[in-house]
């Protein structure tokens, strides 16, 4: 009885401990400064603080292919967002990308243009590259967070994110290339 009672106590201790622990922060809300690129794509800060979870420290893990450009952001050590630039074909739609997309769903909200789909983890965006005409298939991003947020923040995000791939290299080099 006395054994149970100790585990008990303890267990009411450790939780009211996380709970103070997990309600503390810096005055700012993290500890890390919110970047101002995905992996050499700039972002507002504005449209991507709002999606990631408080932390003490923050590092991207880039990765490429010919046909996509991934950035991995972890928080804390712990993977919590990732960003993408993807080329698929000519023909590919919107939908078709949302559906190989974590985090969104292809009959998510859409915006009324439906150049982009979005939820409260994740979003796909179509760009247009308004300087390439002659691109031999089509830019989508996407973003997505291992936790949930807004709707109307993952919409932000997005449509930021797609102007800024907009006015990227992304836009600019050829199929296939890998930068």
């Amino acid at each position: 009885m006395i054994f149970r009672k100790y585990i008990l106590n303890r267990a009411i201790a450790t939780s009211v401990v996380g709970l103070l622990v997990a309600g503390c922060s810096d005055p700012e809300g993290d500890g890390y400064s919110t970047p101002t690129s995905l992996c050499g794509i700039t972002v507002p800060a504005e449209a991507l603080n709002p999606v990631l979870p408080d932390g003490d420290s923050i590092s991207a893990r880039p990765a490429s292919s010919a046909y996509n450009k991934r950035c991995r952001l972890l928080i804390d050590a712990k993977p919590v967002f990732s960003a993408a630039v993807e080329w698929w074909g000519s023909s590919t739609t919107l939908q078709r990308v949302a559906t190989d997309a974590i985090g969104v769903d292809p009959y998510d909200r859409a915006t009324p243009d439906r150049k982009y789909i979005y939820s409260s983890t994740g979003a796909v965006g179509a760009v247009d590259c308004p300087n390439q005409k002659d691109l031999k298939g089509k830019i989508f991003v996407s973003v997505r967070t291992t936790h949930s947020t807004t709707e109307e923040k993952m919409k932000k995000l997005i449509t930021s994110y797609s102007a800024s791939v907009a006015t990227s290299k992304e836009c600019t080099r050829k199929w296939g290339e890998v930068q």
